[in-house]
């Protein structure tokens, strides 16, 4: 009888236990990425081989299983699904906490932090190369033309390639001299437009085969030799003329030979894509492509009814990153003929290694990052944690959110504010970023059910109830009992 009580007393004990984690996980079912209590017990001594001495409490874990995933449409909001906890820093003291709450802001210096100030962790960007007309790092508010902006992800690192240039409208000038690589003003913009394209056209192939071999382009080169040209060009009804492409380029004697050659280098020189000049001593006119990679059919040259000597180069398409770099460089060259400034920038991250765990602050300031001059910019991730900052056109890498898994996450430190902490149990945190997606400007909700954690809530009030008779039953034993011995 007096075990009764002890016993039905151990179950109070253990029913109130249920209705304070029953009651946490109800009022804790709207706060984000909160993870469920579970308690459970365990039976106490036996005496002699019968009854039991009651009930204890054995533990109370955490369940992380998955919770569901809202969208906020706030881009500073990330949610986690699959296995994994984001990482964040207390700066004054160096400690890190592992959260699946991905509610995060950006702070005044341009931090990524959550709503404690705690600095999210991950690894920061880091700038690649650059390629510039004028030894500049960063794009100034002057570089008011696109030129190209693109992702690239390669097996060992993601690189975002952003160019950009002066107005090279505005400061294009007449170049060179008639008969040697003679250009207007106009057909050097219209250069700078066809390399342009040409440039986002071999981003674009890049895109599609990020680990291609890397292969140079080279360029096309075409060389006609009159060697007769002085005695052929003569009088008025004298013509020199080829194909470029489809496109037919004829002149008609022009003052004497040697002028005639000049105005034929010349409006070869406006084409679009291409560079001339002639040789008066040799009488080779020489005809470049300026596309890297590209061959145009040059096609019946006369000069009236004699054909020149043809030698033609091929160039070599090229491939990977070195095709596109070679383009990039075609691009910079036109533009600096513009009297212009060409800013390439190269910035990226290494692939996420399973093996490491290497952290820093994550900083969304593009001034901070040393991309650019002003912070107009807008927010976004991709699923595998990557961090883009786009401002205007052009959108670049800031970083990547890292996520850590432990062996035995039961273990974990409950912190309150949805922070863990590790512990020797736990095991060290490792890299879980192929473990998991990010979902983007959303957030994982609690893993509670309120149907669930109310049913938990009427069984440990039953069973407090019940306890709650076997006490009162074992007293009234007693009492019967002292009274029979009275």
């Amino acid at each position: 009888m007096i075990s009764g009580l002890y016993n039905g007393l151990s179950g109070i004990y253990a029913s109130s236990s249920s209705v304070n984690v029953a009651a946490n996980n109800i009022s804790n079912v709207n706060t984000i990425g909160h993870k469920e209590d579970e308690i459970s017990f365990q039976d106490m001594l036996y005496k002699n081989g019968s009854y039991g001495k009651g009930v204890s409490q054995e533990s109370i874990e955490k369940t992380f299983r998955q919770g569901g995933i809202k969208d906020t449409s706030n881009p500073y909001d990330f949610a986690i699904e699959g296995k994994g906890f984001f990482i964040v820093n207390d700066t004054a003291t160096g400690q890190s906490y592992y959260t699946r709450a991905g509610n995060f802001t950006e702070s005044s210096d341009g931090t990524l932090v959550n709503g404690e100030g705690l600095v999210v962790q991950g690894v920061q960007t880091e700038i690649i190369s650059t390629t510039s007309s004028n030894d500049i790092v960063a794009f100034g508010d002057t570089y008011t033309k696109h030129l190209a902006s693109s992702i690239i992800t390669q097996e060992d690192r993601t690189i975002s390639i952003n160019a950009k240039a002066t107005d090279y409208t505005k400061t294009a000038t007449d170049v060179g001299v008639s008969g040697q690589n003679y250009k207007s003003a106009t057909s050097v913009v219209s250069d700078i437009e066809a390399l342009k394209t040409d440039y986002n056209n071999k981003l674009k192939l890049l895109e599609s085969n990020p680990n291609e071999v890397s292969v140079a382009s080279t360029n096309q080169q075409v060389n006609l030799t009159y060697s007769n040209y002085e005695t052929e060009l003569t009088n008025t009804n004298d013509v020199v003329e080829l194909y470029i492409g489809n496109q037919l380029v004829r002149q008609y004697f022009d003052t004497d030979a040697l002028t005639t050659m000049n105005k034929l280098s010349d409006k070869i020189s406006d084409l679009q894509g291409y560079s001339s000049s002639f040789d008066s001593t040799t009488g080779m006119l020489t005809i470049d492509n300026l596309i890297p990679g590209d061959n145009t059919k040059i096609s019946s040259p006369t000069i009236n009814s004699s054909v020149p000597l043809i030698e033609i180069t091929d160039a070599v398409e090229g491939s990977g990153l070195a095709m596109v770099e070679s383009a990039r460089d075609a691009l910079n060259g036109a533009v600096q003929l513009a009297n212009a400034q060409f800013l390439d920038i190269q910035n990226g991250i290494p692939a996420p290694n399973q093996a490491s765990l290497s952290l820093s602050d994550i900083n969304l300031k593009i001034t901070n990052l040393g991309l650019a001059s002003y912070n107009d910019t807008s927010l976004s991730v991709g699923n595998d944690g990557i961090l883009y900052l786009t401002q205007g056109t052009n959108t670049y890498i800031a970083g990547r959110v890292s996520t850590a898994y432990f062996p035995d996450e039961q273990s974990l430190k409950a912190e309150g504010s949805n922070l863990y902490s590790e512990t020797s149990a736990s095991g060290e945190p490792k890299n879980a970023d192929l473990l998991n997606e990010m979902v983007a400007s959303s957030v994982e909700v609690s893993n509670i059910s309120v149907s669930t954690g109310l049913q938990k809530l009427l069984i440990a009030q039953r069973a407090f109830e019940a306890n709650s008779k076997s006490i009162t039953t074992s007293d009234d034993f007693l009492k019967t009992a002292i009274a029979l011995m009275r």
